[in-house]
């Protein structure tokens, strides 16, 4: 079964043996105060608001007026779901007993499996058998359980108890369940569901995802990955899920310092990890960069609408802190909303004298909680303005807790209110008000900020329109025959020469020249190109042709191209005695514009990752570099011009040193359709790619190709 089988095939809501079931056995049940089956049997039994669960322990016997029955077959009419929390040797005979018996789903909370050794992954293996064999759903093993406040099921190792709400949660850190149990505790955050994934054996990512993206009491969804089981599945299930309810995703290893792994000319341009990035951004995955961003962010969800824009009003009692939170939306890609005439005129009549009226709105120190709800619904008011951001200080004359009070009782429901109350222990009582009052409020402008940015990223989203992907008329039968000819001949690695003719299939520009095999050939080409002239040795044993001294440029003169000839057959003479060669070329040398890089590193789990980034030091040493899955579309290439630090450069200063910016992102998309058509294409490089100012002709100074390697090599 696939992963989607697995999750639909029970129905409506595929899971519902796991988290719903009527009837539960704790199997490895223990009395012993500190043990896992004591934490695990305190949970079921006291959050249980209907269905039964039963004690399942070798020693029989009877707890709490309970019978404790010493197999799971003994049960009277069998179980939905047991829960295994028993040493990793005893888990397959206890799981056989338990099928037996009719469950039909497991949790194993039990570790000692492939996290372990070779003998632990065999025992994971034969479980996983052992429940697909019998149509049986299987949480974990290593698994700290899961919670549905719905049902009452609380089978998790976890001593914190969560109130029925609308957050979701999926993790493979057991330890990051019981952080969001404890901070949804301390912010009055309750939970819909919550599932520990543990080793994957059974339920999957995917399965878990989908669950929740069917549960109608979840509102949002936050996750903690590693590693995806099946990258391609689990972003079907996610963007299918994010475009009903925010999924708020934190993946280990996913920073621009992954951007490391991109290495000119050497084929494997970068990381798994940057292609998550880019992934999770198309399928509208919400990612955060720390724990604290996760939860600010799914808290600004949980308890704000979605912005229908970017423009952001100031409400604050301190002119320092307004302009740190200035600074911030601006950094941020946010907009510092203009407030119109009539809403600072409004602001004046409601105001005192000495309010400063323009964003941001300065009510001063010594204003009440009704002057600063007052601001808030103002600009709340303002058409132009798309949320509103509320800094409070605690000066001498601030009335806090009364201004939180205010807040709570205000919420106008169609914009966000993000409140930012700086300070500490004077500020503890208005925190619980509007933690009480579902008001989401940090500790610092730059905190609300960023989940204010994640916001407006999923509204953007959520907003966009159909996808479309523009289809160009290219050459595609001789670009195939240049595929095939090498995949016959066993080459993976398309050279120059070839990579250039199969670029201008599809229709990209390159430089006129001619491949020669003697000097005097060469001094012949000369005068039919005209000068300037690049030299390049060809050789399918020489992917690097610089590292041995196979490129000259700038030739200018007769003079030139005889020496440049000579001197580089002296060099590979010395440096790579045994390359095959195939020739010299000769190539038009072309001037002007600006050199970027395109280019493409098939991913084996997600597909075709297209990169772009400025030439020279900005990719080897700044990495700036931006990313998209293929196929693209039009806005998408042009998304990545602008994702780059270097883009205003790229763009120029005036006129005069204007680039034109189209070629690029159709250069984008051309690639695009050309690693989509050919899934035979492993990675792709045009490096430099020049390109001048608009209606001037881009083009290919050099390029290079690796075709995937046949199965089995």
């Amino acid at each position: 079964m696939s992963p989607s089988d697995k999750a639909l095939y029970r129905g409506g809501d595929g899971l519902k043996a796991l988290f719903c079931p009527q009837r539960v056995a704790l199997v490895g049940a223990s009395r012993r105060p500190g043990k896992i089956g004591s934490l695990l049997w305190s949970n079921l039994s006291e959050a249980r608001t209907s269905g039964e669960i039963f004690a399942v322990n070798p020693a029989g016997g009877e707890w709490t007026g309970r019978r404790v029955f010493a197999s799971v077959t003994e049960i009277p009419d069998g179980v939905e779901l047991a829960v295994l929390a028993v040493p990793a040797p005893s888990v397959l005979p206890l799981a056989e007993e338990s099928l037996r018996a009719g469950a039909r789903a497991l949790i194993v909370v039990s570790s000692g499996f492939a996290e372990s050794d070779e003998e632990g992954a065999r025992r994971e293996r034969e479980l996983a058998a052992l429940c697909h064999d019998a149509g049986a759903l299987l949480l974990g093993p290593n698994s700290l359980g899961c919670i549905d406040t719905g049902s009452g099921l609380h089978a998790a190792v976890a001593r914190q108890r969560p109130s029925p709400g609308g957050l979701g949660v999926i993790s493979q850190s057991g330890a990051f369940c019981t952080v969001v149990l404890d901070w949804a505790q301390a912010r009055g955050v309750g939970i819909s569901r919550l599932a520990s994934l543990g080793n994957q054996a059974g339920l999957c990512d995917s399965d878990l995802l989908l669950s929740l993206g069917q549960d109608e009491r979840t509102q949002v969804i936050v996750a903690y990955l590693e590693n995806l089981s099946s990258g391609d599945e689990f972003l079907k299930v996610a963007e299918s899920v994010a475009a009903r309810k925010p999924v708020v995703l934190l993946k280990a290893g996913t920073t621009r310092a992954g951007a490391q792994a991109f290495t000119r000319h050497r084929g494997g341009m970068l990381s798994r990890e940057l292609a998550y990035v880019a992934a999770f951004r198309r399928a509208g995955l919400i990612q955060a960069e720390t724990f604290e961003q996760l939860f600010d962010t799914a808290l600004s969800l949980l308890r704000q609408p979605l912005p229908a824009g970017d423009r952001v009003a100031i409400v604050t009692n301190a002119g320092g802190p307004g302009i740190m939170a200035a600074d911030s939306i601006e950094r941020a890609g946010l907009q510092v909303a203009s407030l119109s005439e009539a809403t600072i005129a409004e602001l004046a009549r409601a105001l005192p004298r000495a309010t400063r009226l323009k964003n941001p709105v300065d009510v001063r120190g010594d204003a009440g909680a009704g002057e600063y709800l007052r601001a808030v619904e103002v600009a709340d008011a303002d058409a132009g303005v798309d949320a509103v951001l509320l800094l409070l200080t605690p000066q001498a004359l601030t009335q806090p807790t009364e201004t939180a009070a205010a807040l709570a009782g205000w919420r106008k429901p169609h914009k966000p209110l993000l409140v930012c109350f700086m300070g500490g222990a004077l500020l503890e009582e208005a925190r619980h008000v509007l933690d009480a009052g579902g008001v989401a409020h940090f500790c610092a402008p730059e905190r609300a900020v960023a989940a204010l940015r994640n916001l407006c990223s999923y509204a953007a989203w959520r907003r966009r329109p159909p996808r479309v992907v523009t289809r160009f008329r290219v050459n595609r039968r001789r670009a195939e025959r240049i595929i095939a000819r090498h995949q016959r001949s066993g080459q993976t690695t398309i050279g120059e020469l070839k990579a250039k003719e199969l670029l201008r299939a599809y229709e990209f520009s390159v430089p006129e020249g001619y491949l020669v095999q003697t000097v005097e050939e060469a001094l012949e080409m000369a005068e039919r190109l005209s000068y300037p002239l690049a030299m390049k040795v060809i050789s399918p044993d020489i992917l690097h042709k610089s590292d041995v001294g196979g490129v000259r440029l700038g030739l200018s003169s007769p003079e030139d191209v005889r020496d440049a000839f000579d001197l580089i057959a002296l060099r590979l003479a010395r440096q790579a005695p045994n390359a095959r060669l195939e020739g010299i070329f000769l190539e038009k040398m072309v001037h002007g514009g600006r050199e970027v890089i395109l280019g493409m590193n098939r991913d084996p789990q997600l597909g075709p990752l297209l990169m772009f980034g400025l030439g020279g030091i900005f990719v080897e040493v700044m990495q700036d570099v931006a990313f998209h899955l293929a196929p693209i579309t039009a806005e998408e290439a042009a998304q990545m011009l602008r994702q780059t630090r270097s883009f205003d450069l790229l763009r120029g200063a005036d006129r005069r040193q204007e680039i034109d910016m189209d070629a690029i992102a159709v250069g984008l998309q051309r690639i695009s359709q050309l690693v989509t058509d050919f899934p035979q294409i492993q990675s792709l490089e045009i490096d430099p790619f020049l390109v001048g100012a608009p209606g001037t002709e881009p083009m290919v100074v050099d390029a290079q190709v690796l075709l995937r390697a046949p199965e089995g090599a």
